[in-house]
C-alpha cells in the first residue's frame, strides 16, 4: 500500500539531479583551465607541418636557418648529428626542450580532458539507470499494495460485527470500517464508492469479513438486512411532495422535515443538471420523485432514502431524455405540464387529448394567455398555504402557481407525475381543441374547440345547469 512505503521518489529524484548538476559543473572548470594548452598544442602542429616541408626548398643559407621560428626546432629531433651540432652552435638547446615538453603537456591534458568527459557521461547514465529503477519499484510495490488490499488478498476471513447508526455519511463509514478493521485505506474506500455507485448504504448491525475485498463489502453494505426492521411504501401517481413525506413519517422510515430538506437538495445526480432553478418554485424537486413501491430501512435516514428515490427517478428519465430534448421544451416545462395531465385526466388513455388541450393554448398566447387549470389552484390550498413561512410568500408563490392569474405554465411541478402523464406531453394527439372538462360520475371527457361549445358540454358533464 502506497501510504505504507517510508521512502519519496521526488526526494530520490530531487538528489540525483543536484550530483549530476555537480558533476556537470566540475566538468566545466576542468576544460576552462585546459583551455590555453589545448592553443599552444594547435600551434605546434601548425609549426610541424611547416618544418616537414623544409626538405622540398632549395638549400638555404644559414642565415636562412637563423630566421626561422624557434617552436619549429622542437619537432625536427629526426635530423643527423652534424645538423644539430651545427644549429647548437648558434641557438640555446633550453628553449626545444621546454617547447617539447610543453606540447607533450598539452597531449596529456586533452586525453585527460577526453577521458573526464566519458566518466562524467558513464556516471550520469548510471544515477539515470538507478531514478529508473528506484520509481519503478516504488510504483511497482505501491500497486500490488493497493492491489492486495482491494481484493481482500492476504486479509483474514474473520467475521467482524458492528453496527453502522441511523444517519452516517459516507466518510463516517468509511471511518467506522478503518476502526473496526475492516479495511486499512480510507480513501481508497472512498474512491472505490465513487465507481460503484451504491443507491443506498443502509444502517444496522452487520458481519463482514476483511478478505471480503471492498466492491464486495459495499455490495453487502447496500443490501437491506433482514436483523433490521423494513416497511414498504407505494407511492401512486399524482402525489405531491408532503403527501410523500408525510407517508415516510406515518411509516417510521424518517421525519417529514428531513425528508423536505434532504430531497430539495442536490445528491449529484446526471438529471439534477437539466432541473431549472427559477426561483420562483415552491418546492424545487417537486415532480421528480417516480411513484412506485419502495421498501425503507425504518428509522433509515433521510440522505439514504432520497439516494434511493433518485436512482429510481434518473432510471426512468434516461428512458425519455432524447424525447424531452428533441421536443422543444425545457425538462422542468415538460414535468409541470405532465404533473397538470396527471392531475387533470381522467385516465390513460385521455391523457395524449389532454395534453393536446393545453399544448393548444400554449401555443396561441394571445388567444389563450393562461391555462386555467383547477388543480394549480388546489395545490395552492393543500401545499403553498399550508407550508409558506408567512403571508407575503403564500402571495408570491399563488401568483406564481394560479393559472388563473399567470400566463402559460406555473413555475414548476404541482405533482409527481407517472410515465403516462409524461409520455403524453411528448407525443400528444393532434388536436384543434382548447377546452375540456369530465364527468366525475362517469369519467366521460367532453371536448370543445369553442367557449360556445364547452359551456355545452359542461351541462351535459352535470358539472352547470342548462340556460
Amino acid at each position: 500500500m502506497m501510504d505504507d512505503l517510508n521512502f519519496n521518489v521526488d526526494d530520490i529524484i530531487n538528489d540525483v539531479n543536484a550530483k549530476i548538476k555537480s558533476a556537470e559543473k566540475n566538468e566545466a572548470d576542468e576544460e576552462s583551465v585546459e583551455a590555453e594548452p589545448i592553443a599552444d598544442t594547435e600551434d605546434s602542429s601548425e609549426a610541424c607541418e611547416q618544418a616537414d616541408n623544409t626538405d622540398e626548398k632549395p638549400q638555404e643559407t644559414p642565415e636562412a636557418i637563423d630566421d626561422k621560428p624557434e617552436p619549429i626546432l622542437a619537432f625536427h629531433e629526426d635530423k643527423s648529428e652534424e645538423d644539430k651540432s651545427e644549429e647548437d652552435e648558434d641557438k640555446e638547446p633550453e628553449k626545444p626542450e621546454k617547447q617539447e615538453k610543453k606540447s607533450k603537456s598539452s597531449k596529456k591534458k586533452k586525453k585527460k580532458r577526453k577521458k573526464s568527459k566519458v566518466n562524467n557521461s558513464v556516471f550520469g547514465g548510471i544515477i539515470l539507470v538507478i531514478v529508473i529503477l528506484t520509481v519503478s519499484l516504488v510504483l511497482a510495490v505501491g500497486g500490488i499494495s493497493i492491489g492486495m488490499e482491494y481484493y481482500g488478498i492476504g486479509k483474514t476471513d474473520e467475521d467482524i460485527r458492528f453496527n453502522i447508526p441511523a444517519g452516517s455519511t459516507n466518510s463516517e463509514i468509511a471511518d467506522i470500517l478503518v476502526n473496526e478493521g475492516v479495511i486499512k485505506n480510507r480513501k481508497l474506500f472512498m474512491l472505490a464508492l465513487k465507481f460503484e455507485k451504491p443507491a443506498a448504504i443502509y444502517p444496522g448491525d452487520i458481519t463482514l469479513q476483511p478478505s471480503s475485498g471492498y466492491s464486495e463489502i459495499i455490495e453487502k453494505l447496500s443490501q437491506m438486512r433482514e436483523s433490521y426492521k423494513t416497511v414498504s411504501i407505494t407511492f401512486t401517481e399524482g402525489e405531491n411532495l408532503l403527501d410523500i413525506a408525510k407517508k415516510l413519517e406515518d411509516n417510521e422510515v424518517c421525519t417529514a422535515d428531513d425528508f423536505l430538506f434532504e430531497f430539495n437538495k442536490n445528491q449529484g445526480f446526471d438529471f439534477e443538471n437539466d432541473v431549472d432553478d427559477n426561483g420562483d418554485m415552491f418546492y424545487r424537486m417537486e415532480g421528480y420523485f417516480y411513484p412506485d413501491t419502495y421498501e425503507f430501512y425504518v428509522n433509515d435516514s433521510a440522505g439514504n432514502v432520497t439516494k434511493k428515490l433518485r436512482e429510481q427517478f434518473e432510471k426512468k428519465y434516461e428512458t425519455v431524455k432524447a424525447k424531452i430534448k428533441n421536443s422543444g421544451m425545457s425538462l422542468n416545462e415538460v414535468m409541470t405540464l405532465a404533473s397538470i395531465v396527471q392531475l387533470e385526466a381522467a385516465s390513460e388513455d385521455e391523457m395524449p387529448k389532454v395534453a393536446s388541450v393545453f399544448l393548444n393554448r400554449l401555443d396561441d398566447p394571445d388567444t389563450y394567455p393562461m391555462l386555467q387549470s383547477d388543480t394549480t389552484t388546489n395545490y395552492i390550498k393543500n401545499v403553498i398555504k399550508t407550508e409558506a413561512d408567512n403571508t407575503a410568500s403564500i402571495e408570491h408563490y399563488t401568483e406564481c402557481y394560479d393559472t388563473y392569474k399567470c400566463k402559460g405554465l406555473p413555475a414548476g411541478p404541482i405533482c409527481n407525475p407517472g410515465m403516462a402523464a409524461i409520455n403524453a406531453v411528448l407525443e400528444p394527439k393532434k388536436t384543434d381543441y382548447y377546452y375540456f372538462c369530465n364527468n366525475l360520475k362517469t369519467g366521460e371527457t367532453f371536448y370543445a374547440k369553442t367557449l360556445d361549445e364547452h359551456e355545452e358540454n359542461l351541462v351535459k358533464a352535470g358539472l352547470a345547469k342548462k340556460k
